[in-house]
């Protein structure tokens, strides 16, 4: 895609039409910079999550919630529905369910047994 990747950001900083990124390494920290635009995956740890206060959760309680309908939107009754859906469900069910794998028994020969096994599934 021609973009420039920035992996493993535990912090993010722009500044104009620059992106600094530091990511944890083995070392300490790396320090990447690079021009916008860039793709950018982050760690798990680059989030603190809020949690809402007992006055956020109570005043929420007080909002309205308003309902649309088509018509409120501009839509017509063709673009709304199963005849303005794109797609369409043909059957709902269960997954078929998965068979039992094959157990190796190790006695001098199991890496063989494997490497049959792959080959058998032409993986190998």
């Amino acid at each position: 895609m021609g973009i420039v990747p920035l992996t493993f950001a535990k912090e993010i900083a722009v500044d104009g039409k620059k992106i600094k990124i530091k990511r944890q390494s083995e070392s300490g920290y790396d320090v990447v910079e690079t021009e916008l635009p860039a793709l950018v995956s982050t760690t798990s740890g680059i989030n603190e999550p809020r949690y809402p206060q007992l006055k956020g959760i109570m005043a929420a309680k007080k909002k309205e919630i308003k309902k649309y309908t088509a018509v409120d939107l501009g839509l017509g009754a063709d673009q709304v529905g199963a005849s303005g859906a794109r797609e369409k469900v043909l059957t709902v069910g269960r997954p078929p369910a998965r068979q039992a794998g094959k157990k190796i028994t190790d006695e001098g020969e199991g890496g063989k047994q494997i490497a049959d096994f792959l080959a058998e599934l032409k993986i190998i």
